[in-house]
C-alpha cells in the first residue's frame, strides 16, 4: 500500500474522505437524536432520513452535473465550507430551540452538499490513482479508513452528546468540515475538471444513456441496487431478533453489532490482501458471505451462533461495496466518472430505505427469523447473478470503448465531443491497469 500513499494528492483526498465519513456519521447520529428528542416519534426519525439522505440522493446528480466542470481544488473546499456553515447554524438552532422543520431543511441542504462532494471526491481520487496504476490500492486504503471511521463516528457522536450536549457535537462536526476544506484547498496535484459544455439536465440524461448503453456499467448499477435492498433488510430486524427470538437483551444485540463491525474490518483487510482478484470473484464472494451470514443468523439456536453469522455477514459487508465500486470505476471513462459516481451514491443513499421498510414489514408479518432468511436468500441470489452477469468484466484498457452517447440536439457539447478525441474512446494509457 505504500506506493499509493506516496502520491501527495491522494494523501489529501484520503484524509478528506476519512474525515468526511467521520463527520457524516457523527452528524447523522447527533441530528437523529436531536430530531427524535424534539418530536418524540418514529415519524420524526423517518422525516430526518428522508431529508438527510433520500431526497439529497435524488438531487445530487444534477448538482454534480453543474459543478463537475470546476476544478476540484475550488469546488470541493467550497462544498465542505458550506457544510461547516450549515452545522454551525444547526448548533445554534439546537441552542435556540428552532423549529424542527427548519433543522430538517438545513439537513437537506447539508445532504445535497455532502453527496455532491462525495461523488466529485471519488472521481478525483480515481483520476489520481489510475494515472499511477494504483486504483485498487487506493480503494483498499480508503475502504480501511472508511471502516474505522464508520465504527468510531456513531460512538463519538453519542459520547459528545452525552458529555457536552447536542450543540457541542454539532460544533465539532462543523470544525471537521472546516479542516476538510483547508486540507483540499491546500492540496497540490488534484486533477483538472472534465471539459463539459452542456446544460445540467442534458448532462444527466446523457450520463443515464451512457450507463444504459454499456452492459457492464448497467449491470453493476442494477446489481448494486438489488444487493443493497437485500443487504439492508436486516437493519431494523436485528434488535427484534435479539430481544424476541434469542431473548438476549441489549447486551446480545450489542454483541452482534460488534461482531458485524469486526467482520467488516476483517473484510476490508481481505480486500486489501486479495484486491487483484477478478472483480466478479470479489463481488460474488462478498455477496455470498452476506447471504450465508444472514442464513446462519436466521437459524441460530443461540447467541453464539448468531454472533458467528453476524461476523460472516460483516466480512461480506467489508468487501462488497469497495469491490463493486472499483469494478464500476474500471469500466467508466474519465469524462463520465463524476456523473456515474453520483448515480452510485443515489443507489447507496436511497435504496436502503426500501430495504429497511421491507425488513420491518416482513418482521411484523412473519417474525425476525423470516426477515433474515429473506435477506440471506436474496443475497445468495445476488451472488449467483453477479457470477453469471459479470463474467465479461475487464479493466477498461482491455476493452474497446463504445462511442459516447450523443448529447441532446442543439447542444454545443456534440461538436466538442467530435472535435476532441480525448472525450471518447478507450482509456489512453496503460497506466490505467489496476495493480495486482
Amino acid at each position: 500500500m505504500k506506493p499509493v500513499l506516496r502520491i501527495p494528492a491522494y494523501r489529501r483526498l484520503l484524509a478528506a474522505y476519512a474525515l468526511n465519513e467521520l463527520a457524516f456519521m457523527l452528524g447523522s447520529v447527533t441530528l437523529a437524536l436531536l430530531v427524535y428528542h424534539r418530536t418524540g416519534s418514529a415519524l420524526g426519525a423517518t422525516a430526518f432520513f428522508l431529508t438527510a439522505q433520500f431526497v439529497p440522493a435524488l438531487i445530487s446528480p444534477m448538482c454534480v452535473a453543474r459543478l463537475e466542470h470546476l476544478t476540484p481544488r475550488t469546488v470541493l473546499p467550497a462544498l465542505h465550507c458550506l457544510e461547516a456553515v450549515v452545522f454551525v447554524i444547526l448548533a445554534w438552532a439546537a441552542i435556540a430551540h428552532v423549529a424542527v422543520a427548519i433543522m430538517l431543511a438545513l439537513a437537506l441542504l447539508d445532504g445535497v452538499a455532502a453527496l455532491t462532494a462525495r461523488a466529485l471526491t471519488r472521481a478525483a481520487t480515481v483520476s489520481v490513482t489510475s494515472a499511477a496504476g494504483l486504483l485498487r490500492e487506493g480503494n483498499a486504503v480508503a475502504n480501511a479508513a472508511f471502516s474505522v471511521c464508520f465504527m468510531i463516528g456513531p460512538g463519538l457522536g453519542g459520547t459528545l452528546v452525552a458529555a457536552g450536549g447536542t450543540s457541542v457535537a454539532l460544533f465539532t462536526d462543523a470544525a471537521l468540515f472546516a479542516i476538510i476544506a483547508v486540507t483540499l484547498a491546500t492540496a497540490r496535484g488534484l486533477p483538472e475538471p472534465a471539459a463539459v459544455r452542456t446544460s445540467a439536465r442534458g448532462r444527466v440524461r446523457a450520463a443515464l444513456a451512457y450507463a444504459r448503453e454499456r452492459p457492464p456499467i448497467r449491470d453493476l448499477l442494477v446489481l448494486q441496487a438489488a444487493g443493497v435492498l437485500f443487504f439492508t433488510i436486516s437493519v431494523p430486524v436485528e434488535v427484534v431478533f435479539a430481544q424476541r427470538s434469542l431473548h438476549v437483551g441489549a447486551a446480545g444485540y450489542g454483541g452482534m453489532l460488534s461482531a458485524w463491525g469486526a467482520g467488516a474490518v476483517a473484510g476490508a483487510a481481505i480486500y486489501a490482501r486479495w484486491r487483484g482478484l477478478p472483480s466478479r470473484d470479489l463481488i460474488a464472494f462478498s455477496a455470498g458471505a452476506l447471504g450465508i451470514g444472514f442464513v446462519v443468523m436466521a437459524i441460530a439456536p443461540s447467541l453464539t451462533v448468531a454472533i458467528a453469522g453476524a461476523a460472516i455477514a460483516g466480512v461480506g459487508n467489508g468487501i462488497v461495496s469497495v469491490a463493486a465500486r472499483t469494478a464500476l470505476q474500471e469500466e467508466v471513462e474519465d469524462q463520465w466518472m463524476a456523473m456515474i459516481m453520483s448515480f452510485y451514491e443515489v443507489v447507496y443513499q436511497s435504496v436502503p430505505g426500501g430495504g429497511i421498510l421491507l425488513g420491518g414489514a416482513i418482521t411484523a408479518l412473519g417474525g425476525a427469523r423470516l426477515a433474515l432468511a429473506v435477506a440471506g436468500i436474496g443475497s445468495l441470489a445476488i451472488a449467483s447473478v453477479a457470477w453469471l452477469a459479470l463474467a465479461g468484466l475487464r479493466p477498461r484498457h482491455q476493452v474497446n470503448a463504445v462511442p459516447a452517447p450523443v448529447e441532446p440536439q442543439g447542444d454545443p457539447a456534440r461538436a466538442g465531443a467530435a472535435a476532441d478525441p480525448s472525450r471518447s474512446g478507450p482509456r489512453r494509457d496503460a497506466a490505467r491497469t489496476p495493480a495486482v
